[in-house]
């Protein structure tokens, strides 16, 4: 029989010492007290086949297997990494182990551990108890669980059986949250609604309400209309650049999803329209509210049109870098669409004055409007809007060089309201700067980046007149120190953006 005697064993740090606690004095005197010999007299009772311990040296990677000793009961897998962990002891170790975690996986199968359902510890007797998280109840484990993403979820429901079951409760997957670029969209979909739909005798999934992929998570036409079935009660969808999707599954997605309300294909550039299926039943009115095509580059005037007819509803619209739009499409966004608070066309380079004639139509309703960089916008055309739009929050106009002082001066005294403004690069002096802050006391942001006619004179009265100011983009601008001294002297709170170095 190999026996290794306790004297020739090498001295083994506790772990508790390596982690920075304190560790008993001897293992004997707190979880071996029922023991009056030494340390090692429970392991010589155990009786080993020969060359086991040099076996178990040379091989760590092998499994050892406590059944084959004699007169020995081996424990369940976790009481033995619990009892070895909190003895430290070095027969049980090994005698050449660099460092208290390893070679642990050696003492049990090949396969992972499957620890219990209550994670142990020992009470002042030795005796196992549940952790404190295990002894809440579930409803209060559900909530934890809520501030959870969709695949932290998968993650908890491997634990144990009690956590699967909770993990995979219905009413936290409300919102189906898949981000980052190693994320395969179509399959995780599908796992999802494999499990979720499971329990339900219709193979749908009601419970699913929010859909969000972002962050290089893609999807296709195959994973959006999976969910479009499964799913009934979609009301929020975001699926930023899945370029692969097509107009065939918007149109699905837009037929099954009776309340769809969000829907942002941010980067679908091979969708140009958004409609429902045609069938035998007369075509009805989507509810949606909220559209973004932001990237879309195949959305032209037609596919507004047959998008804005559909879609009555809608509040929010966003067709930034829909270059195909123009005039003859912008008409027909306040001929269907009265109801319309935002709406930006930035970055339309086709969208000139007479597109912002018709948006005119909106009047009061329109709180904002974004037409950065579109080039052939000019005083004209802002001022209709200042006119009609009267309770204007937002308006963005960054890169519309032919916007002047004349603009801004109808502007800001037609919109009182105005809250947040962009005349970056706008042909704008300290006259139009002046006319702005006496007229809108309550402007809370404004961008005056690389304005070469604006001075240190029109940052003062702005900040002399605009006190609640909170942000100030002068970068390129020629705004020596005392501007930005009476900035910082009259708006406390103001986060100014420069490119000076002088003022730091």
């Amino acid at each position: 029989m190999a026996y290794t005697s306790p004297d020739r064993l090498s001295p083994m740090v506790c772990p508790l010492a390596k982690l920075g606690r304190t560790s008993p004095s001897s293992p004997d005197q707190r979880y071996l007290r029922a023991s009056p010999a030494s340390i090692d007299q429970p392991y010589h009772k155990v009786r080993a086949s020969p060359g086991l311990d040099r076996a178990y040296l040379r091989s760590p990677h092998q499994p050892l297997s406590l059944g084959s000793y004699s007169g020995y009961t081996p424990e369940p897998a976790y009481a033995q990494h619990v009892s070895l962990l909190r003895c430290g002891s070095p027969t049980a170790l090994g005698r050449s182990s660099p460092c208290p975690d390893q070679g642990y996986h050696t003492l049990v199968s090949p396969s992972p551990p499957c620890w219990p359902e209550t994670a142990l510890t020992k009470g002042k007797r030795g005796q196992a108890r549940p952790s404190s998280f295990d002894r809440l109840p579930d409803d209060l484990v559900l909530k934890v669980f809520s501030w959870l993403p969709s695949s932290e979820l998968c993650v908890c429901a491997r634990v144990c059986r009690r956590w699967e079951t909770l993990a995979w409760e219905p009413t936290l997957w409300r919102t189906i949250t898949l981000t980052g670029e190693g994320v395969c969209g179509d399959k995780a979909v599908r796992g999802v609604l494999r499990r979720l739909c499971g329990q339900n005798r219709t193979g749908a999934c009601p419970t699913v309400e929010r859909v969000f992929l972002s962050d290089g998570a893609r999807l296709t036409d195959k994973g959006l209309t999976l969910l479009a079935r499964r799913c009934p009660e979609l009301t929020h969808v975001q699926l930023q650049g899945c370029a692969a999707i097509t107009n065939t599954a918007v149109f699905e997605l837009a037929t099954r999803s009776t309340n769809l309300q969000h829907l942002d294909i941010t980067g679908c550039v091979l969708v140009s329209c958004i409609s429902v299926t045609p069938g035998p039943e007369p075509p009805r009115r989507l509810l949606l509210q909220y559209i973004d095509l932001t990237d879309c580059a195949a959305v032209d005037d037609g596919g507004l049109r047959v998008i804005v007819r559909n879609c009555p509803h809608l509040i929010y619209l966003y067709l930034r870098r829909c270059c195909k739009i123009t005039d003859a499409g912008i008409k027909f966004v306040p001929s269907f669409c009265s109801t319309l608070r935002e709406l930006s066309v930035s970055d339309c380079h086709q969208v000139t004055d007479f597109g912002l004639y018709e948006l005119a139509k909106l009047g009061a309703t329109l709180r904002y409007l974004s037409v950065a960089k579109c080039v052939q916008v000019s005083d004209a055309g802002l001022k209709v809007i200042a006119r009609r739009c009267y309770k204007l929050r937002y308006l963005n106009a960054r890169g519309c060089e032919a916007v002047s002082d004349d603009a801004i001066t109808v502007l800001a005294r037609s919109c009182p309201r105005l809250r947040a403004l962009d005349i970056g690069k706008c042909d704008v002096s300290d006259a139009g700067l002046r006319a702005l802050a006496e007229s809108c006391p309550n402007l809370k942001k404004l961008s005056l980046r690389q304005c070469d006619l604006v001075t240190d004179r029109g940052v003062q009265c702005v900040a002399y007149y605009c006190r609640g100011l909170q942000q100030l983009n002068i970068q390129d601008c020629q705004i020596s120190l005392e501007g930005y001294r009476a900035v910082k002297k009259y708006c406390k709170r103001c986060i100014i953006e420069h490119t000076n170095p002088g003022f730091f």
